[in-house]
């Protein structure tokens, strides 16, 4: 059946009745309809519901959802506003991915400012149903019809809006969390510590470490003083304690990790361990249930793995035997340490190939379907991948294992256009560049249907 946007649902329904020679109670059994309540909808007595037009669709054999543009104008637009129809309507345009309806139905209901607390809790419910594309939408309109500038909804709404918004592309991240930054102290408390460590996990994929380390830093203080405040004994101005996400003592313990990681990239491996001493002491937590135990587990795991691998990044090699047998053993762990230990085999020629060979099948699977990465953000994994791939490329080159290198330094080139990861495309550019007599047909093939692929992205390059 093909419809027609001139006319209504009623007209559509009629149509269908009438090309069927179908009366309203065979229609209603059809449909699964109540036929007094089908009656009083063709009589224009009684707004159709989004449910029930979902199964007149069905029973008229329309594709899901091919009503409700005509929905939205007939019931929505030209009728008094009413809530009860708009959130199942928003709900459902959801679920079926309808979002340039989902944002005339928004735009309709700013009108109504009434509706911004409705809304706001409506874009919560889709986000923490995973929704999350439909609830940025929400999100943007709220924040942009905000009247009261020092809102706590208007803090939350940006956060939402930056955690919806972050994805691969890391130049857009970049934006993301720059536009963030404006409205960080205004989130309300009770995720205040949950968006400083977003921010500085998303800053640490970027590779802006002063930038997250100032918010890894803000996070540990606030985190610090809420513990103290919590655990404060015949304290006559005590605050009541705000609810977190995680144990208090787990933002602590992240922070310091955080800060750790940050001084490791700057090789600056004497204060990294000391911050990592920081996260491995827990001598102070008052928590004993357990857990509180499994989080203070895995950071003392993670201490332990961080150890060995600062130390032998200082130079320690006699500690890499111990280091290989603590990642194999830590299946999430394992890439991510291979990131360091392909970097320092760079700068100081050291020889790996017995490792790597172990390890070849698990750096392709991670190529070929990711989801390798642990517990870590996947946005940090994803941006440290294009740069291992592109140190795996140097180090077969430099070893004359030219088929290799090449095929490291062509995944690497890849992968840095599909994340907008400009910097790493000309560095890949430039290595194949200076190779070029050494690529063989398939090589200069693939290489050249990369650049194309990516060629309107990449133009001012």
């Amino acid at each position: 059946m093909t419809l027609d946007a001139n006319k209504t649902i009623i007209d559509h329904i009629l149509l269908y009745l009438n090309q069927n020679q179908m009366n309203i109670s065979s229609f209603a059994a059809q449909s699964g309809i109540n036929s007094g309540t089908l009656s009083r909808y063709l009589q224009g007595q009684q707004a159709i519901s989004v449910s029930n037009l979902d199964k007149i669709t069905n029973a008229m054999g329309l594709k899901e959802g091919s009503l409700f543009p005509l929905y939205l104008n007939e019931f929505l637009v030209f009728s008094t506003p009413n809530w009860r129809r708009f959130s199942p309507f928003i709900t459902r345009c959801a679920e079926l991915g309808k979002f340039q309806l989902i944002a005339d139905t928004v735009n309709l209901m700013m009108d109504h400012p009434t509706y911004l607390v409705n809304l706001f809790e409506h874009a919560e419910r889709l986000y923490q149903d995973n929704y999350k594309e439909a609830a940025l939408i929400l999100y943007k309109s709220i924040a942009e019809n905000e009247k009261n500038q020092h809102a706590e909804r208007l803090g939350l709404c940006q956060y939402r809006i930056f955690q919806c918004s972050l994805n691969s592309d890391q130049e857009q991240n970049l934006v993301c969390c720059i536009q963030f930054e404006a409205f960080i102290e205004r989130v309300p408390e009770s995720v205040q510590l949950d968006a400083l460590k977003d921010l500085a996990d998303s800053f640490i994929s970027l590779r802006k470490w002063s930038k997250a380390k100032q918010y890894a830093t803000e996070m540990g203080r606030i985190a610090r003083m809420r513990y103290a405040n919590k655990h404060a004994k015949n304290r006559p101005n005590k605050i009541p304690p705000t609810y977190t996400t995680r144990p208090l003592f787990g933002y602590i313990l992240y922070s310091d990790l955080l800060l750790s990681s940050i001084a490791a990239n700057c090789e600056e491996y004497d204060e990294a361990l000391v911050y990592l001493a920081n996260y491995e002491d827990h001598s102070w937590i008052k928590e004993t249930d357990s857990a509180s135990e499994q989080v203070k587990k895995k950071f003392l795991d993670w201490a332990l793995g961080n150890r060995y691998l600062y130390e032998f990044m200082s130079g320690n090699l006699n500690i890499l035997e111990q280091y290989m047998v603590y990642i194999t053993s830590r299946k999430g762990e394992t890439l991510k340490a291979l990131f360091k230990i392909m970097q320092f085999a760079n700068r100081h020629q050291y020889d790996l190939d017995q490792y790597l060979i172990e390890f070849e099948s698990l750096i392709e699977k991670h190529m070929k379907h990711g989801g390798m990465a642990g517990t870590y953000n996947k946005n940090i994994i994803d941006d440290q991948f294009c740069d291992f791939l592109a140190d795996m490329g140097r180090y077969y080159l430099r070893k004359e294992h030219y088929s290799k290198g090449i095929k490291y330094i062509i995944d690497s080139l890849e992968l840095s256009y599909s994340i907008n990861n400009k910097a790493y495309v000309v560095k890949c550019t430039t290595i194949l560049d200076h190779f070029r007599s050494k690529l063989n047909a398939t090589d200069l093939l693939r290489f050249s249907e990369i650049q194309e692929r990516y060629k309107n992205n990449f133009s001012m390059l």
